[in-house]
């Protein structure tokens, strides 16, 4: 049986719900993937089916053997990317994606995806990629949207920050809202209180 075979014959018993992840079937599709030639396009293709069937562990050797074929290639980055987030180590997929990022500097559409998982974590960082795409293509729609959804975390931030330090000193008449949201612990303040002043919604 050729592994294209053996491969849609294991996506069909996934997708019916027959797949039966037993050690022997787990070590014949460990077999599978050393068995691939040193290609990692091929290796990539198997295992994003592997991560599409949920088998995160046999997707990550089958991207981590094209990773030792050649570390230079943004694609199996991407892959190993989406095995990270997929498994809930977002710190490791971003790794991978900076370096994706670093070995394709103009695909724009990874920046955003950087900064939506930088979200809320370095806002800075986030801020980064996302004017790098804006620089280059001001009308770029998704890096518009990531902005905007940044600038609305920071703003939703800040006036918790405002709402729960005004209970706290509700006897003081002169508290100024205005320092706690602008002040100068918000590293872009004054692109959100610009943003804001000039009343601009952005979606």
């Amino acid at each position: 049986m050729s592994s294209q075979t053996e491969i849609l014959q294991t996506s069909a018993m996934a997708i019916t719900g027959d797949i039966d992840l037993a050690p022997e079937i787990r070590t014949r599709l460990r077999g599978l993937i050393d068995s691939l030639p040193d290609q990692p396009a091929r290796l990539r293709v198997l295992g994003h089916v592997l991560l599409d069937l949920g088998l995160c562990d046999l997707a990550l050797n089958a991207f981590g053997r094209a990773l030792l074929i050649d570390d230079l290639d943004g694609a199996t980055h991407l892959g190993l990317t989406r095995v990270y987030i997929q498994t809930g180590r977002r710190d490791l997929g971003l790794e991978h994606l900076e370096i994706a990022i670093s070995l394709r500097p103009d695909a724009r559409e990874l920046r955003v995806l950087a900064a939506d998982l930088l979200g809320c974590r370095d806002k800075m960082r986030a801020l980064d990629q996302l004017g790098a795409v804006l620089a280059a293509e001001p009308d770029h729609a998704g890096a518009r949207k990531g902005l905007a959804n940044l600038i609305r975390t920071v703003v939703a931030s800040r006036m918790h920050t405002v709402s729960h330090d005004d209970r706290e000193t509700r006897p003081q008449p002169t508290f100024d809202h205005a320092q706690v949201i602008w002040g100068d612990v918000e590293p872009f303040g004054d692109l959100i209180q610009s943003t804001i002043g000039r009343g601009c919604g952005v979606s």
